[in-house]
């Protein structure tokens, strides 16, 4: 039984679909007109289908073989036609699990003393937070001289998993001298702003921040907690918050999964800025950094 079916796309690629079901169930296309070479028009089938939903973001795609039975090409056209897709972003190839439908990235937020729930869900995600754990520890070396503490300051370290849409996105680690605010601990962690807690309910002026981002490769309890394996692409994003008198208050170390997020800078030449209000011109980035 045979049915027509137009593909949407550039008007160089309309083609028409000739469909049809054999007696073993299989589904077979074939193109009957056309202005492009066959990989192209396959290409853009497969847009079709990630762009209506036949194959949503995190979906398997049938396999090289499965779809060159069902256009009736080669399996070399069908991997030059996929190919395309993954240059684009549109889908992924993963070694020895097959080819899947990318997730679209997640816009890269301003670094600016917000919450990550505010940042997700201006992008339009429904944010949650998973706290891994809550505890009291000594100072590292390297943390120490960060916050101009002592190696062994006792430290609050609070380890939480950010997630949007319930998808695991984020692995968060703050520290900051248990002095500062004893009584940290005893909040409830998992569904409360530390940063709005630390200025808002224990009235500590967090007034300034620097962030430090770098390109790395995820591993160990991120990796596993991040639904990501061994070695998959990452940014972490170091951010120490000050107090007023430029005394630094705390440490945040976050890891984020490369294959659902970007950076972005955006700069404005000097000279650019209007000076009407007095201030000097500044430089803009805008990249992750939820609090």
């Amino acid at each position: 039984m045979g049915r027509g079916v137009r593909a949407e796309g550039p008007s160089n690629v309309l083609e028409v679909l000739q469909s049809k079901i054999d007696g073993h169930g299989t589904l077979t296309v074939s193109f009957e007109t056309t202005h492009a070479p066959r990989y192209i028009r396959i290409r853009e089938e497969l847009r079709r289908r990630v762009l209506d939903g036949t194959y949503r973001p995190g979906q398997r795609i049938p396999s090289e073989p499965r779809l060159a039975q069902e256009f009736g090409v080669s399996r070399g056209t069908v991997e030059r036609a996929i190919r395309g897709l993954v240059e684009e972003g549109v889908l992924v190839r993963e070694q020895g699990r097959g080819t899947f439908v990318a997730y679209p990235a997640l816009e890269s937020t301003s670094f600016r003393l917000s919450t990550f729930a505010e940042e997700a869900r201006r992008q339009g995600w429904i944010p949650s937070t998973r706290l891994i754990r809550a505890h009291v520890i000594p100072a590292p070396e390297d943390v120490a001289r960060t916050l101009h503490l002592p190696p062994g300051t006792d430290l609050i370290e609070i380890v939480r998993l950010h997630c949007a849409n319930r998808e695991p996105v984020v692995y968060e680690l703050r520290q900051l001298a248990y002095t500062l605010c004893p009584k940290l601990l005893e909040e409830d962690l998992e569904h409360s702003s530390v940063h709005e807690l630390l200025l808002y309910k224990y009235h500590i002026p967090l007034v300034r921040a620097r962030f430090t981002v770098r390109a790395i490769t995820l591993s160990g309890e991120p990796a596993a907690l991040l639904e990501v394996p061994d070695g998959s692409p990452g940014f972490a994003v170091e951010r120490v918050t000050y107090r007023t008198g430029n005394k630094p208050a705390v440490r945040m170390y976050q890891l984020w999964r490369g294959d659902r997020f970007h950076f972005t800078a955006e700069v404005m030449a000097l000279g650019a800025m209007s000076s009407e209000a007095g201030h000097p011109p500044h430089a803009e980035s805008r990249g992750g950094g939820g609090l």
